[in-house]
């Protein structure tokens, strides 16, 4: 039996200049951070031919090119998998559409997992590329690569997507104070809304719009990595702010009527920015806001869940049973 934890992430700034733009001035560049909460994979030889699947349902199917979950069936494809094999997916909260980077979880630690059942080992480059590579290009997902590094590096990270087509990986240089002081103004909810993220980039991209703000989106993840790690702490709530409004007029569908008035809502309450994580469309709202204000924010959205969570360090690992 083989068992993959892989944790999520909340990308802060800079997500949608995160592929390879050959006409752009400047990379692409995304900040974000994986936070304690994963996606576990467990994955075992079957006593028969056949195979099954459990996530959200159950599959039972006589060969893998015959699963509906399209992710899984890619997966065994590259590596050539057909049949007896059983996986189970299980997560530590409702992930599926959420905006926390789940379906690259899922890839990566699923890609992680075939390796070891192939007996052998990935390093976090080749991780990030090939789950990648099967998301992107074997399931036609029109998304960014931000995810699977995310997910196979872990940690507080500045990735930088380069015009020569290669990923640079770079661990936020932060204090242990200021980045507990940043955390501690962080608030984050469950919207209850979930959406398929590649339906909403689908969209924008067919309307030629993917690459629109490329270079500001680069620029404001520049500004709130300065701001972060030398500068005033509250500035990144202005760039979380305008992060969101730019990824918001991209397409209405990133951003519903409900949804503005949360995020209005929490504005008035003394959220001083924030932004829905992912493609939009529904999943979480992270804030930023005073610690003073947290308790008036939470009572003003009451009616949804707080998540509680921390960052974390580590990408993609084994569980040892």
């Amino acid at each position: 039996m083989i068992i993959s934890k892989t944790p999520f992430r909340i990308s802060f700034v800079g997500g949608g200049s995160d592929h390879f733009n050959l006409r752009s001035s400047v990379p692409g560049k995304v900040i974000s951070t994986t936070i304690n909460k994963y996606m576990y994979i467990n994955f075992n030889k079957k006593h028969d031919d056949k195979v099954r699947l459990s996530y959200s349902i159950t599959e039972n199917k006589d060969n893998t090119k015959d699963l509906n979950h399209l992710i899984i069936r890619k997966s065994l494809e590259y590596f050539k998998i057909r049949n007896g094999i059983e996986i189970t997916t299980l997560a530590d909260i409702p992930s599926s559409g959420s905006g926390l980077g789940s379906s690259s979880a899922l890839c990566v630690g699923l890609t992680k997992a075939l390796y070891k059942f192939k007996g052998k080992e990935i390093n976090k480059e080749n991780l990030s590329k090939i789950a990648a590579k099967i998301e992107i290009d074997k399931c036609k997902k029109p998304i960014g690569m931000q995810d699977h590094y995310s997910a196979a590096y872990g940690g507080f990270n500045s990735i930088i997507f380069n015009q020569n087509k290669t990923v640079k990986v770079k661990k936020i240089k932060i204090s242990a104070n200021r980045l507990k002081i940043f955390k501690n103004h962080l608030i984050m909810f469950y919207s209850g809304i979930n959406r398929k993220a590649d339906k909403i980039l689908g969209k924008i991209k067919k309307e030629k719009k993917h690459n629109r703000h490329y270079e500001l989106l680069s620029k404001l993840a520049d500004q709130f990595e300065y701001e972060l790690c030398d500068g005033n702490i509250l500035n990144t709530a202005e760039i979380l702010h305008e992060n969101w409004m730019l990824k918001k007029n991209l397409h209405h569908k990133v951003s519903s009527t409900n949804l503005n008035e949360i995020y209005d809502n929490a504005l008035k309450a003394g959220a001083l920015g924030g932004k829905l994580l992912g493609a939009g469309g529904g999943g979480y709202f992270l804030f930023f806001a005073k610690p003073k204000n947290h308790k008036r924010i939470k009572k003003t959205l009451q009616k949804f869940s707080q998540i509680d969570f921390d960052f974390s360090n580590d990408g993609s690992s084994y569980i040892t049973v």
